[in-house]
């Protein structure tokens, strides 16, 4: 048995030495310019109620960037980004606010880059009902809660990238 599968293997390797020796590493460099658009969605619901400003959050890349049909940015990358602003919602009807920015991706070569868009949220004002029902319960009603923001799964964001970066693709090119 083993001699079967060696005589079937040495001449495999063989073949792929011979053909390697016919192939080369060909690199080309594709410029992503500043301001390139690209989507990003959410990995996990975010709430004013539970979120905290400096947070760490993660979106992913929603769709292969390409640059002259060469993939430059892969889709499923991460894409790290924090909270800028979380406040809950309050007494008095006020409603939570809820601000992300987004902060850098990679490269399909591993280089970081850096991004820019914001996604704000606000929770729903509840000022108009808190108002009816301190009128009709005298000052129990300010205890009436507005709603909190919150940016579910799943959400698409805008992005753009925020500076312009030479990627180096290699491909192997047959002789």
């Amino acid at each position: 048995m083993r001699r079967t599968i060696s005589l079937f293997v040495i001449p495999c390797l063989i073949l792929m030495y011979c053909s390697l020796q016919h192939a080369s590493a060909q690199t080309k460099d594709v410029v992503i310019p500043d301001g390139t658009e690209l989507s990003v969605v959410t990995t996990e619901t975010i709430s004013s109620k539970t979120a905290t400003e400096g947070d760490p959050i993660t979106f992913k890349i929603d769709e292969d960037v390409k640059i002259d049909d060469v993939v430059v940015i892969a889709k499923g990358a991460v894409v790290k980004g924090t909270i800028s602003n979380a406040e809950k919602s309050g007494h008095f009807g006020k409603g939570g606010k809820l601000n992300v920015r987004v902060e850098s991706t990679q490269t399909v070569d591993k280089q970081p880059i850096k991004l820019r868009a914001s996604k704000g949220k606000q929770g729903e004002e509840k000022t108009g009902t808190t108002v009816a029902l301190v009128v009709l319960f005298g000052p129990l009603g300010f205890l009436k809660h507005g709603k909190n923001a919150e940016i579910k799964e799943g959400t698409k964001v805008k992005v753009y990238t925020d500076e312009t970066k030479t990627v180096h693709i290699t491909t192997l090119v047959k002789m």
